[in-house]
């Protein structure tokens, strides 16, 4: 019987040692080296594959409606959700994959905009190869052989199959798509649907907000729109500032910061704290650093070996971008691309917040700490260097925007001799108020 029991227990040793071997390995490789996380070693060892964000690039900063009565809706915030984009993907593929091109000298944009349209602006000067990507085509070739490099908006409109018949079964089976470079109309491409079936639903229903013209709406100027209201003004949300790394009593203390941070590193039991005579707050480890600086921005670095997975490619950087922003939560508003440059290899975004469907806007470069010992400002609200598909920089002012009643602008305050918009521009200590500013 003994001979029987002492094998036994020797095999049930050798079994439990097997397993304990296994999970000290384990604890070792997939643990230890990789601070906590197994997946984080794979991720250090190869680019994060990003998430498309090719439709996202396409998107306008802003839409502007016309139903052709002279007043004009613009639209900033909610773009993805809305109607007026959805139709708009819509009708400029239908035009680029279907349509044909005509000259642009036949059109005015004076007389584009008398008649009902939508218009789709960027922030930017758009390069015609990447929207084309951004929108789902292999190449650009339907663009740019048509003479068109870059363009600020696209203008969408319905025509008729003949300006004579205006009855419900021929409105809306043709449109006009034009590319349009500040008010110089570069070329249009035209598109008529179902010529043959002309008995079915009209295919394309313009969503066209109507302009109250009690409320606050624009009218079209020679360079621009400029708003305008009738009576003696409009009203509009107040919005509030707050700093969501202060405490609860209004302070700044390591231990706040640090859980407003702590979604930035792979392991947060990994992070050193510390904080400078000048009140920089500082968290890092091996591989990140993020710093709360004076003049409430938040800097992120990353010194992380970046792979070679993945090669350079402007919409894979645009992709992982988005998806950082997105990932903060701490980043509540609505933001917009801006604008965008390269440095070496490096890609840098930088975002406008939406703030009750009105652009927060830096009218001046935002010193990171007291001037002169900044040297680096920020010339938007939100500002991301990505390399290869990783982020390797990050900085954004922490201040999250709130609507709080109700305000009121007099209308004698939106006269002015050149176009402008609205828009809150942020100061140095965290007030907005809404403000006319000059189109850019």
């Amino acid at each position: 019987m003994r001979e029987k029991i002492i094998p036994t227990i020797k095999s049930f040793l050798i079994i439990a040692l097997a397993v304990l071997a296994v999970y000290q390995v384990g604890q070792l490789w997939l643990v230890n080296l990789t601070n906590g996380n197994f997946g984080l070693y794979l991720q250090a060892r190869f680019p994060p594959s990003a998430p498309d964000g090719q439709s996202a690039f396409a998107q306008p900063f802003r839409i502007v409606s016309g139903a052709g009565d002279g007043l004009f809706v613009i639209r900033y915030g909610g773009i993805a959700a809305s109607e007026e984009w959805a139709f708009g993907e819509e009708a400029i593929n239908a035009a680029l994959r279907n349509g044909e091109f005509v000259a642009g000298e036949d059109f005015y944009f004076g007389d584009v905009i008398s008649q009902r349209v939508l218009i789709y602006e960027y922030a930017f000067d758009m390069c015609a190869k990447t929207f084309a990507r951004a929108m789902g085509h292999r190449n650009s070739a339907i663009i740019t052989d048509a003479g068109i490099e870059n363009f600020t908006s696209i203008v969408v409109q319905p025509t008729f199959f003949n300006p004579f018949d205006r009855n419900d079964a021929m409105r809306n089976r043709h449109l006009r798509v034009f590319f349009v470079n500040g008010t110089q109309v570069l070329g249009a491409f035209e598109y008529e649907y179902a010529r043959l079936d002309i008995m079915s639903p009209p295919p394309f229903d313009f969503p066209i907000p109507a302009a109250d013209p009690t409320e606050l709406h624009f009218i079209a100027t020679e360079n621009g729109f400029v708003p305008r209201v009738q009576g003696e003004g409009f009203s509009y949300a107040a919005i509030t500032v707050e700093n969501p790394f202060r405490d609860a009593r209004g302070m700044f203390t390591l231990s706040h910061i640090r859980s407003r941070v702590e979604h930035l590193f792979d392991n947060p039991a990994s992070i050193f704290p510390s904080v400078s005579v000048d009140n920089v707050y500082t968290f890092s480890n091996r591989n990140t650093m993020v710093r709360y600086l004076e003049n409430a921005v938040l800097e992120y670095t990353s010194y992380r070996t970046i792979g070679r997975a993945v090669q350079e490619n402007f919409m894979t950087d645009f992709s992982a971008a988005l998806a950082f922003v997105n990932a903060d939560p701490f980043v509540k508003n609505e933001f917009y691309l801006k604008n965008h440059d390269t440095r070496g290899r490096a890609h840098i975004f930088r975002f406008n917040y939406v703030i009750e469907n009105h652009p927060l806007v830096l009218t001046q470069p935002w010193h990171t700490r007291p001037y002169p010992r900044c040297n680096d400002p920020l010339f938007a609200p939100i500002e991301i260097t990505v390399d290869q598909g990783r982020v390797i920089r990050y900085r954004r002012i922490v201040y999250t925007f709130h609507a709080d009643g109700i305000m009121w602008k007099p209308y004698y305050e939106l006269e002015h001799a050149e176009p402008f918009t609205l828009g809150f521009p942020i100061q140095s200590d965290g007030t907005i108020e809404l403000t006319a500013l000059l189109e850019e």
